[in-house]
């Protein structure tokens, strides 16, 4: 007899499976010798859209449906590409037999233009009162006590991608380059450059920095200039899996009145070529030699590499060739 072969599509992204979830299984497997469900897989890993890996999908569906064979299937950009990623996928499963797809609400079905004519089950609206977006809304901010839940957040916490969260810093000068001004934190002995996390909501890091320069410095900035990016020490991310990089920018005012805002309580006009690394927070060390090589070409900073090495910074020729080509800026090392 020739077997047949009924493929769901899902994200069933989800703690367990839904009345939907269950009712669309149980129809599929009444009708066919074989049921195998492609499991969808975000190329962004998880998120708060998609917070359960493929294993985790996997083990719960087989859970309560051991005979299912359940296979991931890559998310990708056009429906027809993904169409053709199902079928390559299904050709590698089934050699022989009838397939047929099947969707539930909401499902794959309008998106599908493979070599298969796929049904949209009618399931009883009883099935239908709850969705998977509403599982998840109900579980995003619920702690439940059990050893389970706790595991749970470990085994995530593991499979998240790296994370490197990107900033932006601004060396703000007066008109002709002798003054930077810098801000100050109530908590801090220090001063550091005006800046802050990049958002991308601002849709550039030039449109951030200008944006911190307004909500740090209460000044409109002029044109930002790219100085170079540097690896920021912040113990807050001091992780193997997070880190903080800086996009170094420097922008000219020709008003002098700047006002502390946000998160900054003080801000005070420094004379360039007084400028000491002291002067800095610990986490604004790595920026000081793109700030000095850049100071340097523009003609305000009059201090050889040797004195620069001295101050703690190894900042070498190449950075100012660099620097002055306008190629490769922040190759200075901290």
């Amino acid at each position: 007899m020739k077997p047949s072969y009924g493929v769901v599509v899902g994200k069933f992204q989800v703690n367990d499976l839904h009345d939907g979830h269950m009712e669309l299984f149980r129809q599929v497997r009444a009708r066919h010798s074989g049921v195998i469900v492609f499991v969808g897989v975000h190329p962004a890993g998880l998120t708060k859209n998609h917070p359960l890996d493929f294993p985790t999908r996997k083990a719960m569906i087989q859970a309560k449906f051991p005979e299912f064979t359940v296979l991931p299937l890559m998310d990708t950009k056009e429906d027809e590409s993904w169409s053709k990623a199902l079928d390559a996928a299904i050709a590698t499963v089934v050699t022989f037999g009838d397939v047929t797809l099947y969707g539930g609400r909401d499902s794959f079905v309008p998106h599908y233009s493979g070599r298969y004519t796929p049904i949209e089950l009618e399931l009883p609206v009883e099935t239908q009162k709850i969705s998977g977006t509403m599982i998840r809304d109900e579980f995003a901010n619920k702690v439940i006590e059990s050893p389970e839940f706790r595991a749970g957040m470990i085994y995530a916490a593991a499979h998240l991608w790296p994370v490197l969260l990107p900033c932006v810093d601004i060396a703000i000068f007066n008109s002709d380059y002798t003054e930077v001004l810098l801000g100050r934190r109530e908590t801090e002995k220090q001063w550091r450059f005006i800046g802050g996390h990049a958002e991308k909501k601002h849709g550039s890091y030039e449109t951030g920095a200008r944006s911190e320069v307004l909500e740090e410095a209460g000044l409109d900035p002029n044109a930002m200039e790219y100085i170079g990016s540097a690896v920021i020490p912040d113990w807050r991310y001091n992780t193997p899996d997070r880190g903080v990089m800086t996009a170094f920018f420097a922008t000219t005012m020709m008003s002098m009145s700047a006002k502390a805002g946000d998160d900054i309580d003080e801000v005070k006009w420094f004379k360039v070529d007084k400028l000491k690394p002291s002067d800095l927070v610990d986490t604004h060390q790595p920026l000081y030699g793109l700030f000095a090589a850049y100071t340097i070409i523009r003609g305000k900073l009059n201090l050889s590499d040797g004195e620069v090495v001295e101050r703690g910074h190894r900042l070498s020729a190449k950075a100012h060739l660099d620097l002055a080509g306008g190629e490769n800026a922040g190759t200075a090392k901290a």
